[in-house]
């Protein structure tokens, strides 16, 4: 049989679990018009509760366009993707056919290179597309949402937003001020550098502040990723009794995809039925393999980084600046030590859980205290 479990990409289907109150609620916000902002950690199931709760109110007959703006390297990449999810919608006053391009075109200000892989359109545009044309693309595609809003619900999302800001640091301006001129359309704005989000929508001078309503991921609980567990492997034809799924879910929670990880590690090692042994050995296989990443990001840290990121994979605290961490970590004051937490927080190698701060992946963490 395949395996069963899943990692390192978003899911959906079977292999979505739990969120159930999350997704209910930011379905609701999506069909009432309201402005929302998720906020998770990394691979805590942001974008596969993203595509949940698109696929539900599309599925009820609502438009979504939705977008992600990781990684982006340029402003037309961004303006690809909208038009590309534009088109798509249901209910616009075209059809999705080739001789139906022009009157889509038509409500564009800025006009794409437009290339088809059979009646399918693809819009492009050029290097040289300026920072005030993105934003004319953007306020178009808002415009084509609204349009439709009063027939259905209607729903722009972009994934990793603050990865916007490397297009232009006016943008979140932009996407309140539309926000504010179509109040009918849900504006749903998710990203997993909170740090940033933070500042962006909760600080007072942030161009997002006060428009939205917050959702933030907690930990999918432990009982519910056991259960998950249990029923991925007998759906694979193997036994995982409850004790030993809530081991790997101990071993590496509270991360999704990290658990995923290690049950898929598990699930392969093992015979028809899954033992002790097995989880052990899917653990330290899932260690092994990500050792030589694991090293080289290790070797890039600043010597003070080191010793704060061993310490935390030794001891997980919630009182980090406390004499007795200080001391473990040969800090030379509160300052130098707030400085390499901060970078070990912004680099994603170290994060606050419950308000514990602990290594951010449970196999790095693994590793320092086995090699290093």
């Amino acid at each position: 049989m395949p395996n069963p479990y899943h990692y390192g990409s978003p899911v959906t289907g079977d292999q979505f679990t739990g969120r159930h109150h999350e997704v209910n609620t930011l379905v609701e916000r999506m069909r009432d018009g309201i402005n929302v902002v998720v906020v998770s950690p990394r691979r805590y199931g942001k974008t596969s509760l993203l595509r949940r709760a698109a696929e539900i109110v599309e599925r009820d007959g609502g438009a979504v366009v939705s977008v992600s703006a990781m990684g982006l390297a340029d402003a037309r990449s961004l303006a690809g993707q909208l038009l590309r999810q534009t088109y798509r919608l249901d209910g616009g006053r075209w059809h999705r056919a080739k001789q139906a391009v022009p009157t889509f075109l038509s409500r564009l200000r800025v006009k794409p290179t437009v290339t088809f892989n059979g009646d399918q359109p693809s819009f492009s545009f050029a290097a040289t597309l300026s920072s005030g044309e993105l934003d004319d693309i953007v306020a178009d595609v808002y415009a084509v949402l609204a349009e439709v809003a009063p027939r259905k619900p209607s729903v722009l999302i972009v994934d990793e937003f603050q990865d916007v800001l490397d297009l232009g640091p006016h943008l979140p301006g932009l996407f309140k001020s539309l926000a504010d001129r179509h109040p009918t359309v849900s504006l749903v704005l998710a990203g997993s550098k909170q740090h940033v989000m933070q500042q962006l929508t909760l600080e007072s001078t942030g161009p997002l502040y006060g428009m939205t309503s917050r959702l933030a991921l907690a930990p999918i609980p432990p009982e519910e990723m056991g259960d998950f567990l249990v029923r991925r492997a007998t759906a694979g034809q193997k036994r995982l009794s409850v004790t030993l799924a809530d081991r790997i879910v101990e071993l590496a929670g509270p991360v999704p995809n990290d658990i995923q990880y290690l049950a898929y590690e598990v699930y392969n090692t093992a015979g028809r039925t899954i033992t002790a042994s097995d989880v052990e050995t899917g653990m330290r296989l899932a260690v092994e393999h990500e050792a030589d990443f694991d090293a080289w990001r290790f070797a890039a840290l600043a010597p003070g980084q080191r010793r704060v990121l061993r310490r935390l994979a030794e001891a997980p605290t919630a009182t980090p600046y406390a004499d007795d961490f200080r001391d473990a970590v040969q800090a030379r004051s509160p300052g130098a030590l707030r400085n390499s937490l901060t970078r070990l927080l912004q680099a994603d190698l170290a994060t606050m859980v419950d308000g514990t701060y602990r290594v951010t992946s449970p196999f790095f963490a693994a590793w320092l205290r086995s090699h290093v």
